[in-house]
């Protein structure tokens, strides 16, 4: 289900005419570069060489961002207590600016 999922997603009309500049972009080869080269071999060893740079980079952020957001997880779960006491006080904090009571007061 789920790769009927993607296939039918992959092929939908808003996306099938931006594959082209999509693919143009990550190969760093245009249409006209390869109608007019005789020579396809250069060619596709430029498009191999950018298409692995382009999916090691892709890689390096995927696990970037899975590192963070599990720091960050982590964080939270260190310091639930503190953080559950301070978003206490500042949704205290932010009623009585909403009831206009600080601003009575002061």
């Amino acid at each position: 289900m789920a790769f009927a999922g993607g296939l039918l997603a992959f092929i939908s009309p808003c996306g099938l005419p931006l594959y082209p500049s999509f693919i143009s972009y990550i190969t760093g080869v245009t249409v006209g570069e390869l109608k007019n080269q005789p020579g396809h071999c250069n060619i596709r060893n430029i498009v191999l060489l950018h298409s692995i740079y382009f999916s090691i980079g892709f890689s390096i952020i995927y696990f970037a961002l899975g590192f963070s957001a599990s720091f960050i997880g982590k964080v939270f779960s260190d310091y639930n207590d503190i953080i559950r006491t301070l978003g206490g006080i500042f949704l205290v904090t932010m009623g009585t600016f909403m009831l206009d009571i600080l601003n009575r007061v002061f």
